[in-house]
């Protein structure tokens, strides 16, 4: 008979073998080998092919029965069923690891289940004295013995213990992890069922084979969407649960803002055990629920408000115990801030949610907010404010735009005793909106991609002024961001403009932040130096607000070092402020450098400063921004000319 012995068909268990062997080779090469969980399928599949394999010889043996053979046929059989119930066993322990939180429990249950199937395995051994589940017999061959069904009875009971601890845990369980181990028993007491009924067709590995592809295939296609780092799942997944959200819920996102840092003081293997930490912190909240965005930006969904403010504490409370714990890896605290979004069944755009929670983060970071911040209707306010800002920058950045202006602040020169030079700033006015302040159009633009035109056409507006006043202004200073000096083009489009507006490249003083060369130092210095030679002059702006580094200060061409207010106002603290104000005067002054002190406002702080030898000053005790009118008038009424 085709694919059989005597009257048994075996080619069921023929595509057993081959199908749980290729399933043994995949989860060798795969990285299912340093996931305890995943290595319950490499031996779930190994069982089976070796439970098939045995059921096929031994019923050759049975077929070929005889009395020279007794022993042989004994072994095998023996091992087969020794084998047939490693694999139930072996699923139902997973499903008790998976989806039992406990480690209690969870050990009290594997215990249970050892000790069911060490008595089963005892049974059998001791089955080649009693003959209880089968012997041979020199006349009959094959005999089944009086407790033949015990294997059929523990399949069914493994089979019941995977669905009683799915339908008892299934609130921690993904819905489709829960369906597969709902069906599970029921695939294979199909089979079995027919192996009952039908004893001459072989389909007890084809039971065990098919329940254990059907997990493995659903739960390998599951784990594609879950980060291995952390043991959440995926963004992708994430914007399709909201997609399927029947009901609405609550989006719930936390950022840890320090992660660069966190992330330099620990190796690659500390640092994954905190993402795993992190990740179960999550799971224990949200079990179905959490998802990772970014490296740095975690995610859940829960059902109200109410239950993320209370979950949102408990993870906060989490978060410094593991950074407390004096097992901890983690060196420094973790600095974390979390917003909430309600959203509605209708209302479910991922981008515009992620949106609205990004301006809440934002604004919890600016604000120092360390609780939740819940997105109302102050933030959609924000939101559609932000919106029609982006869209009257876009409109409005050119040239001849009325709205989009750029004033200037006079400089005052101390040795000279007039306004020299001037500041560009930039100003958006009369809109829609009405007068926009800087600090709020100039973040629109960072965040929107603007903030580089917007640079750039200050600057055409800046040439344009310089043209047509070439009797009274002598130079204008006028900041340039990370992402103009970063462009490749930058050195061709400032001499270009330049030269459009019949100007001198000394006409322009470009101000640079300390803050643009800790990343693009080289690229930075490079087009300084270009622009350098071609005569354009350089501020180094802001000194004394952060990052500082001498050396850099020194070999890049600035020709004045600009002090930041902070330093003025440390002055009228007492004598240290006043003492390291002089000190740094001194040294830079004493390598060539001119100063140029911002931010004076009271006479006193005027004293000082003109004590400290400094040598121009820019604040409001000598002019607020003007207009570009208003300021030719002062210049003029001032007595300034141009110095050549």
């Amino acid at each position: 008979m085709e694919f059989g012995y005597s009257d048994y068909y075996i080619v069921g268990e023929i595509i057993t073998c081959w199908g749980a062997f290729l399933i043994c080779i995949n989860t060798l090469l795969s990285y299912a080998l340093y996931d305890r969980r995943q290595r319950f399928f490499l031996y779930a599949a190994g069982a089976t092919l070796v439970a098939s394999f045995l059921n096929i010889l031994s019923v050759y043996n049975i077929a070929t029965y005889s009395e020279h053979s007794h022993f042989i046929c004994m072994l095998v059989t023996t091992l087969y069923f020794f084998f047939l119930l490693v694999c139930p066993f072996i699923m139902t322990s997973y499903v008790c690891d998976m989806a039992i939180q406990s480690k209690r429990k969870r050990k009290v249950l594997n215990c249970v289940l050892g000790i069911v199937q060490s008595l089963y395995f005892i049974f059998v051994i001791i089955n080649v004295k009693t003959g209880w589940i089968f012997s041979f017999d020199e006349a009959e061959g094959y005999i089944r013995g009086p407790a033949k069904n015990i294997t059929y009875i523990l399949s069914m009971a493994y089979g019941l213990a995977i669905v009683l601890t799915v339908i008892i845990q299934r609130k921690l369980i993904a819905r489709r992890i829960f369906w597969v181990f709902i069906l599970y028993p029921v695939l294979s007491l199909y089979f079995v069922g027919i192996q009952f009924f039908f004893p001459k067709i072989l389909l007890t590995g084809v039971a065990s084979f098919t329940s254990v592809l059907f997990a493995y295939m659903t739960i390998q296609s599951y784990t594609m969407e879950i980060n291995l780092k952390t043991g959440l799942m995926t963004e992708n997944r994430l914007r399709r649960r909201i997609s399927m959200q029947r009901h609405g819920g609550v989006l719930y996102v936390m950022t840890i803002e320090n992660i660069n840092m966190i992330q330099s003081s620990l190796d690659a293997l500390e640092l994954n055990q905190m993402y795993l930490k992190l990740g179960e912190i999550l799971m224990t909240h949200f079990p179905r629920n959490a998802y990772i965005i970014s490296i740095n930006r975690l995610a859940a969904i829960g059902r109200n408000v109410d239950e993320i403010r209370e979950k949102s504490k408990e993870i906060l409370d989490d978060i410094k115990k593991l950074c407390t714990d004096i097992n901890s890896v983690i060196p420094i605290p973790i600095e974390s801030y979390s917003a909430a979004l309600q959203f509605s069944k209708e209302d479910k755009d991922y981008e515009s949610m992620m949106d609205l929670l990004n301006s809440l983060l934002l604004r919890a970071k600016t604000s120092q907010l360390k609780n939740l911040q819940i997105c109302d209707e102050s933030v959609f306010a924000d939101r559609e404010r932000k919106r029609c800002i982006y869209k009257i920058l876009k409109r409005e950045l050119n040239l001849e735009s009325d709205q989009f202006q750029v004033w200037f602040q006079p400089i005052y020169s101390i040795q000279n005793k007039k306004f020299e030079y001037m500041e560009a700033l930039s100003r958006l006015r009369g809109t829609e909106l009405g007068d926009i302040p800087p600090q709020e159009f100039v973040q629109v633009a960072e965040n929107r991609g603007l903030i580089e035109m917007l640079g750039f056409v200050a600057f055409e507006k800046v040439c344009k002024f310089i043209s047509e006043n070439r009797d009274t202004v002598n130079a204008v200073s006028i900041n340039f961001s990370v992402y103009q000096m970063m462009n490749p083009k930058v050195v061709q489009n400032v001499l270009k403009t330049i030269e459009r507006f019949n100007l001198s490249p000394s006409n322009i003083i470009m101000e640079i932040t300390e803050s643009i060369f800790i990343d693009n130092y080289e690229l930075v210095m490079k087009h300084m130096m270009e622009l350098a030679r071609a005569g354009v002059k350089f501020y180094l702006d802001d000194f004394g607000t952060g990052y500082s580094n001498l050396t850099n200060v020194i070999s890049l061409p600035f020709s004045t070092i600009k002090m930041d207010r902070s330093l003025v106002l440390a002055m009228e603290e007492g004598q240290k402020g006043v003492s390291l104000f002089f000190d740094l005067v001194s040294t830079f002054k004493g390598v060539g450098f001119n100063i140029l002190v911002e931010g004076v406002e009271t006479n006193n702080q005027n004293y000082l400063v003109e004590r400290a030898g400094v040598d121009y000053i820019q604040g409001f005790l000598y002019s607020r921004p003007l207009p570009p009118n208003e300021c030719i008038e002062l210049l003029k009424r001032t007595g300034a000319v141009v110095v050549e």
